[in-house]
């Protein structure tokens, strides 16, 4: 039996691993359980060079007292000038998942911090109150407490898929994140992205390194790109509407960001030095938002604000403006609905807005499913976000539990507890999620 079980091998796992041994845990009494190495996961153990950071590297902090921690090692450890520039320094995923893993690298190779490579596929609750963990290779884990640091869930398929297409694996590319999929493009292939996201652009940026020739065909909700990170700086607090107890409507909640934001395009470092300044605050008056009102704002404006969160690497927007400048990229708006093999061997892929026929099909429309979430909420572990994405936490990121079931000593930390915080700003606030947690547990 140990202390404290972390489930997720990724960012996540990794700084709540961190934070709970500086808080003087033992590290005999954690286990982790991830199937990639210990602060890669999916996001950063990716290994082609073209993915990279798509925020500067001050921003990507574990401790909040050393936010150049990661640009020094970087400088120190890595070989990647073009990494520098004028708006700030953006690293390669991987060296950043090399990072964090280096922290652990010495209590690692002791064989004091247990590090099982595995996933966990079920967990519950003996009747003497401890949590048991069942593990894909059928072995067993019971511990006191239970952290989910499992991340963003692989991207799966948006669209139906017929049985014939799916037959060509190498030419349907679900997950592009380990950036793998490049072995298996030709050079004068027509590829489809469904998506237009920073995953599409990173696969652009990738095709840009392979001197592609053929064409890229784009489809998504929007139908357009983020935009380029500026070189922004937060100068103020914005003074939010009423009083911090009172009630915050959608449309004031609108009105005020519409009022705070200049005139300025959201590439302009002005456009993203306000709407920084808004995301810096926006956790502490998201509970001023009723259920219904967030759910409203959700439908009305998170693929909005997903984009201008999300912003791109000046990279991956050099990579896109070569290929547009090429005539090569068609972009289209709408939902991909259909893909089927035609006679030539191409595919056919269906969308509200027409018909593309593409030799690969690349899947870039965000995340998937995480089974063991959806374990948890089906077997009433814990309350499903209003959202219905996964679970939700209170304010210390305890799994709130259904109704009277009793779920203690389940904890949640990452980067998809919108719904209860609101906005989670890089992996600094997924950090500080683990930092606040490891307190609260040694306390």
């Amino acid at each position: 039996m140990i202390d404290f079980l972390i489930i997720g091998s990724g960012f996540a796992g990794a700084a709540m691993t961190i934070h709970l041994l500086e808080a003087g845990v033992n590290p005999k009494s954690i286990n982790v359980v991830g199937p990639t190495i210990l602060g890669s996961g999916n996001a950063y153990g990716c290994k082609h060079k073209d993915y990279r950071l798509n925020v500067r590297s001050g921003i990507m902090w574990i401790h909040p007292e050393k936010k150049n921690e990661f640009t020094n090692w970087a400088k120190k450890n890595t070989k990647d000038p073009l990494a520098l520039h004028k708006c700030g320094d953006f690293y390669r995923r991987t060296d950043f998942g090399i990072f964090v893993h280096s922290k652990l690298e010495k209590i690692l190779k002791k064989k004091e911090l247990v590090h099982k490579r595995n996933l966990v596929t079920k967990i519950y609750k003996e009747k003497g109150g401890l949590w048991v963990s069942l593990l894909d290779n059928r072995q067993k884990l019971t511990s006191k407490n239970i952290i989910l640091a499992t991340g963003n869930p692989v991207p799966a398929w948006p669209c139906h898929i017929e049985e014939k297409a799916m037959k060509r694996k190498g030419a349907l590319i679900e997950n592009p994140w380990s950036g793998n999929w490049v072995n298996n493009i030709h050079k004068k292939d027509k590829i489809l992205i469904i998506g237009t996201g920073l995953t599409a652009l990173d696969c652009i940026a990738a095709l840009k390194t392979l001197h592609h020739e053929g064409q890229i065909i784009l489809v998504s909700k929007s139908g357009s790109f983020p935009p380029i990170q500026a070189k922004w700086e937060r100068k103020q607090n914005p003074n939010w509407p009423g009083e911090n107890n009172q009630e915050l409507l959608p449309s004031t909640m609108i009105k005020f960001f519409k009022s705070y934001l200049p005139d300025n395009p959201p590439s302009t470092p002005e456009w993203q030095s306000a709407w920084e300044e808004l995301r810096l605050d926006l956790n502490q008056h998201w509970d001023r938002i009723s259920d219904d009102g967030k759910i409203k704002l959700k439908n009305k404006l998170y693929s909005t604000w997903s984009r201008f969160r999300y912003r791109a690497s000046p990279h991956t927007i050099s990579a896109k403006e070569y290929f547009v400048n090429n005539n090569q990229i068609k972009l289209y708006k709408g939902h991909v609905k259909n893909i089927s093999l035609e006679g030539n061997g191409l595919f056919s892929c269906l969308f509200d807005g027409g018909k593309v026929i593409a030799d690969k099909v690349i899947n870039c429309s965000g995340k998937g499913n995480d089974n063991l979430i959806k374990q948890i909420i089906n077997d009433k572990l814990g309350v499903q976000d209003i959202f219905n994405e996964t679970l939700k936490v209170d304010k210390n990121n305890k799994v709130i539990p259904f109704k009277t079931k009793e779920n203690s000593g389940l904890y949640m930390i990452g980067p998809t507890l919108v719904e209860s915080f609101g906005d989670i700003v890089a992996a600094n606030k997924v950090s500080m999620q683990g930092l606040n947690l490891a307190k609260l547990l040694t306390n």
